[in-house]
Order: C-alpha cells, then structure tokens, then sequence
C-alpha cells in the first residue's frame, strides 16, 4: 500500500468522529418509543422491503422501528406520509419471523431502575434504499410471532416497493428535484420529477447541477430548446452562485414560486371541485400532463391549446362568492370544451397563503360539493403537523470523542455480570497490545498501514489459539 493510501490513527480516530457527527446531524431522534400506540400520525415512514417481500405485502414502519426493529433489512426512506400507523410487530408482517415489535415488548422502567440499555445508529447512508444499523433487544431468546391488529388508515403505494414518480424509479439524488403531491388522494402522497410531471421522459433534462442542464436532445434543430440550453448554460457560467430555487425543466415554475403542488392524477379524481378552486388567490398556475412529449416546442404548443379551452380565471371575491354564478360560469365553459375529443390532464401548483382562502371557501359555499369535499379533506387547509420523535438527549449530551466509549459501556451494561468481567478483562487486554502496537508508529511519525494492522489482529488471534 502506498503513503497515499495510508493513514495514521489519529486520521482514522477522526474520521470515524466525523462519521458519527454526521450520522447524529442525519437521525438526531430518540429512538426509543414505537408510535403504533399513538395511532394515526402524519410522521416520517419508513419502507421494510425484507418484510415486505416475506409477508408479501407492503410494510411501513416508524422512525425508531426502521433502526431497532429492522437492522440489517433494506429500507426505504419515504418521509412523511399522513394517518399512517407503524406495521412494525402487526399482522402485515406475517411471515417474518419473530417479527414482534421489540420497542413494544421492552418493559417500561421507572427512573428509580437502573439504566438499561438503549441501542442506537451509528450508519451514515443516503435517504434511498440502505441497510441500516443498530440492535435490538431479545427476551431470553423467545421468537414472538407478529400479532398485533394493523391499521386500516394506513394508504400503501408504489413508495412501498422502493419506487417513486410516474417513471416508476428509485430514488436518486442525481435525478434532480422531486415534488411531493400535497393532496394525495390517488398517488397516494408519491413524489414527482420536474420532468414527469410536465410529461417528460425522466432524465432528459440533467438538473442536478447548474451546468449541462439538457443532454441528447433528440431535435437537435428544435430552435427553442437550443435557445434555451444555451441560455441556461450561460446564466450558469456567468455565476457560480445559480439559484438552485430556479427550474432547469423550461416552462416549470419556480420551487419558490409556489407552495404545494397537486398532481394531475388526484386533480382527475376530482375535475369539478378543481375548476371551482380555479381562483387567482388559490392557484399559482396550472400545467397539463402531456405524456410522452419529445420537445419544448411540441409541449408548448400544447399547453396553449389547453390554456386556451381551460376555465378562464376570474376575480372572485371569497367573502361574497356567488356559488350559483360561479357554477354556470363553469357549466358555460364546459359546454364550450365538448368540442375537444378529450380534456387534457394538469397539475396544479398552489400560491403561498392558499390555505387561508381555501379555509374562507369552506365556511362561504354551504351545502355545496366544494364545501363537503373540503370538510372530508380539512388538512388542506387547516394545521397538518408532522410528527417528530424526541430529540435523542444522548446524542445531545455526549461528547464529541466520548460516543464509541458510552455505546460500549451501555453495551456491558447489558451484559450479566459475568460475561460483563469478561468483557472488561478483553476489553483491558487488546487495549494494551493496541497501545503498545501504535507507540512505535506514534514516536517515529510513521504511517499506520493497512497491511500492518491486518499483521497485528493475526498474530493477535495466533496468540489467542
């Protein structure tokens, strides 16, 4: 091994410090309590494919569950997903053996008891699918089978199989932006690329960089895309600091332009309500869904024909909305689309403020379809907050050199005496090879390679035998 691949204990000591910082910064939670007791929450979900794949069907489970019931499984990270209830030790894990939820069947201790163990993560990984680590606790080697009543709240998507968008890919950071359904309904809270939900086929806009932001276009002598490349990429050079809060999908809003995003899916679930919602106060824009599309050009020869025998937009005054002069204004202009084979699906984007408006619409339009469709779907508009674990008091606590130290003495903590001694009288001896092996490196200023360390652990386990 060269000295470039070499380093010296200190390095290593400090890297894996830095590891662990990063990993404290990433899941800053407790991870002590499961939330399928507090029943239906808006809270970050968690997809168990192992699980999944061996009771199949899909499993989702919470915060603390994902890193002390579900170690070295392939998770998922989805983020937050309304009314869901932890599967964790449920009925849907049929198949997984002992797949009872250990947090549950951890006694409860009183703060007169001594401390017992509390296991926690130490991996860094990306929020795609990873493996995670941690462990969990066993009761004298007993196997539970999962037999608690799952909820029926709980709505499973393609999230649930690793999957996201309408392309039906994993997550990648590298892909660019993706844009979570505010409502839901149908997509059941999925994510979106800028592209896809323009009608795009992912990836054929680069937007994971200010530079080279279209690739292989395949109209090379589509005058506006090359227009718009261009200008693009010179933007991008002419300052380091381009705004990553500007779209790289020509046409796409700006992210800070708007507050929550509808995709077309849900608002074709429900085209009369969303006409209706059609108000300067409560929509930033709407963008149709033209799957397929190869160019700007064409997708924006689209979007006209589509502005053009869309509902015009009118100023409504919310505090004396006339419900049945709106409805016939609708009523007029539906009349006047029939003459479209078919109406073209769209997303909307909605202003900052809109859940004020929408709050005033609900209390305005009485014995309505409006009125009862917002009443069903109150988090529109009213406070919708996610639940968060506690902040792990330990990690908090701790300091920043003394965390590989507290994980191994929590860990003889929960060891029986005996085996505890043991480990100590291990733990002493290795402790002092270790030194004696680092002293002559240390004094001299020389690299610790790996080959070196690889020699010191066989003639440590040489010694042993």
């Amino acid at each position: 091994m060269s000295e470039d691949e070499s380093v010296t204990a200190v390095d290593y000591i400090n890297s894996q410090l830095e590891l662990e910082r990063q990993a404290r910064e990433l899941m800053p939670y407790s991870s002590d309590e499961c939330t399928y007791e507090k029943g239906e929450l808006r809270q970050p979900v968690f997809a168990c494919l192992d699980c999944s794949k061996a009771s199949n069907q899909p499993v989702g489970v919470c915060y603390s569950c994902s890193i002390q019931c579900h170690l070295t499984h392939e998770i998922v990270e989805l983020f937050t997903k309304r009314n869901f209830v932890c599967d964790c030790g449920t009925t849907r894990m049929e198949g997984v053996r002992n797949g009872s939820c250990k947090l549950r069947l951890r006694p409860k201790t009183s703060e007169n008891e001594p401390t017992t163990f509390k296991p926690r993560s130490g991996s860094v990984s990306s929020l795609s699918s990873r493996p995670r680590l941690g462990s969990s606790l066993s009761l004298s080697g007993i196997e539970l089978p999962p037999e608690d009543i799952p909820s029926l709240s709980n709505n499973y998507n393609q999230n649930f199989k690793g999957v996201f968008c309408n392309c039906h890919k994993p997550y990648n950071p590298l892909d660019g932006n993706m844009i979570q359904c505010y409502f839901g309904f149908v997509c059941g809270e999925d994510w979106y690329h800028e592209e896809c939900i323009l009608g795009y086929k992912q990836g054929r806009f680069n937007t994971s960089s200010g530079k080279n932001l279209i690739e292989d276009l395949p109209h090379p002598e589509d005058d506006a895309e090359t227009e718009q490349k261009t200008k693009i990429e010179n933007k991008a050079n002419e300052n380091d600091d381009f705004d990553e809060t500007q779209s790289k999908v020509p046409h796409f809003p700006n992210l800070d332009s708007f507050d929550s995003f509808i995709c077309w899916k849900c608002v074709e679930k429900f085209p009369h309500i969303f006409k209706q919602l059609d108000i300067p106060d409560i929509v930033l824009t709407k963008l149709p869904f033209i799957e397929g599309v190869k160019s700007v050009e064409e997708w924006k020869s689209a979007f006209e024909t589509f502005a053009n025998n869309s509902s015009p937009k009118t100023d409504i005054d919310l505090a004396t909305v006339d419900e049945k002069s709106h409805k016939r204004k609708l009523q007029e202009q539906e009349s006047s689309n029939k003459r479209l084979n078919h109406e073209i699906p769209y997303s909307v984007f909605l202003k900052p403020g809109f859940r004020d408006h929408l709050a005033q619409l609900s209390s305005t339009t009485l014995d309505s379809k409006l009125s009862q469709f917002l009443k069903h779907n109150e988090y529109l508009y009213k406070d919708d907050p996610v639940y968060e674990p506690p902040e792990d008091d330990d990690d908090e606590n701790s300091s920043s050199t003394g965390s590989l130290l507290e994980l191994g003495a929590d860990a003889l903590l929960s060891l029986p005496p005996e085996q505890a001694i043991e480990g100590l009288h291990a733990y002493n001896k290795i402790r002092e090879k270790l030194k004696d092996f680092f002293k002559p490196f240390a004094e001299q200023g020389e690299l610790v390679t790996e080959e070196k360390v690889r020699e010191f652990f066989d003639q440590v386990k040489n010694d042993k035998s």
